[in-house]
């Protein structure tokens, strides 16, 4: 979404400079200069309009006279600079994403390291807790437990291992983070304060309590202010990091040692993905966007929220480019980012203009579901 967001924001904005480059170059123009003042006036004129003619494919420069055809050059040059620099954009966005993609295992490392130093903080606070007010007293056995709790073992086993060196990307945490977050999870989270009070727990507690604490660790405002600091595209990479996420706390459900580590086969694989969507958002956008228009009862496309915008257009061109894929699990997956990232009403509309955009494409065959991928999304 982010992609999409800079792609687009930045091409808005290259074609002002490329408007702004024009108009200040004309002055130095043999044609311009030369010219009688109110041949000057006719040609500042003229060349707005020429422009907008250029950037939307409409050049005529044969209706032109003779005297004013130098400007539809220079209005033709305007636009093979922005496009130039259009597929600079593109380019770079796809390589820094790219990057990005190989580089996740160093960004979930980075979060259970934070989680980690979090939960030895506990023992700290509960100590401080307990002075507070019997000062002679240490805290009661039971309220220590999640410092004894089963995946932390294994956690900790991935971090040192006993053969091999430390994962890539493991480094000291900064503190002053851990003192901003610890509140988050550990004093305002009622689930965590039943969690500690509780004299004995079961194993799904203990399952539940510990997705509970990641889920709020992730999606907590000071945590994602701390990663929008150091990373420049977190947008993107903390949905990558969540799907992460989930697999590392599948295998710790299962007893396994989280290995950190995605081979390079499954990397291409994600990188491949990404740039298959992403190019086919752009590729699509004037058709998407006139279909989006036509679904939404008394609305204008441009007044739909940027945000959820992008959903819709990365919801229909996963449909479209990735056969194998069912339309439910689509459906399903964007309907999660929005409830995860958008306002508390996107998703139901999401859902409901998806659905009729997906309809429409699979009766003019713009959606063609292989054999795996044939599962109705409503």
């Amino acid at each position: 979404m982010q992609a999409l967001y800079t792609y687009f924001n930045n091409r808005t904005v290259n074609l002002e400079e490329s408007r702004r480059k024009v108009a200040a170059d004309l002055i130095e123009i043999p044609e311009f200069y030369n010219a009688e003042p109110l041949e000057k006036e006719g040609f500042k004129a003229l060349l707005p309009v020429l422009l907008d003619d250029a950037f939307e494919g409409k050049s005529e420069e044969n209706e032109l006279q003779d005297n004013q055809k130098w400007l539809a050059g220079m209005a033709e040059k305007a636009v093979q600079s922005w496009h130039e620099e259009n597929q600079k954009e593109r380019k770079r966005i796809l390589e820094g994403i790219q990057s990005d993609i190989f580089k996740q295992a160093e960004k979930e490392i980075f979060f259970w390291q934070v989680f980690r130093d979090l939960i030895d903080s506990v023992e700290k606070e509960e100590y401080n807790r307990q002075n507070a007010h019997i000062k002679s007293e240490a805290p009661a056995e039971h309220t220590l437990k999640i410092l004894r709790h089963p995946m932390l073992a294994l956690l900790d086993d991935a971090f040192n291992p006993k053969k091999g060196p430390t994962p890539k990307g493991f480094s000291a945490i900064n503190q002053e983070w851990i003192i901003r977050l610890y509140p988050v999870l550990f004093k305002e989270l009622p689930e965590y304060q039943e969690y500690r009070d509780a004299v004995s727990t079961t194993e799904e507690q203990d399952t539940e309590i510990w997705k509970v604490l990641y889920r709020k660790l992730l999606r907590s405002e000071v945590f994602n202010e701390v990663r929008e600091e150091i990373d420049l595209r977190w947008s993107e990479n903390r949905i990558l990091l969540e799907g992460s996420l989930k697999d590392t706390f599948r295998n710790l459900t299962a007893g396994e040692k989280p290995a950190f580590v995605r081979n390079e086969e499954e990397n291409e694989e994600f990188a491949s993905f990404f740039s298959l969507l992403f190019e086919a958002c752009l590729e699509n956008q004037v058709e998407d966007e006139s279909r989006l228009a036509s679904v939404i009862s008394n609305w204008n496309s441009d007044r739909v929220a940027l945000l959820d915008k992008y959903i819709i257009l990365l919801s229909i061109n996963e449909m479209r480019k990735f056969p194998h894929i069912p339309l439910k699990v689509t459906m399903n997956e964007y309907l999660e980012i929005a409830k995860a990232y958008s306002t508390p009403g996107s998703s139901s509309f999401i859902n409901g203009v998806v659905d009729r955009l997906a309809g429409i494409m699979q009766k003019d065959g713009t959606i063609k579901k292989s054999a795996r991928g044939m599962m109705d999304n409503r």
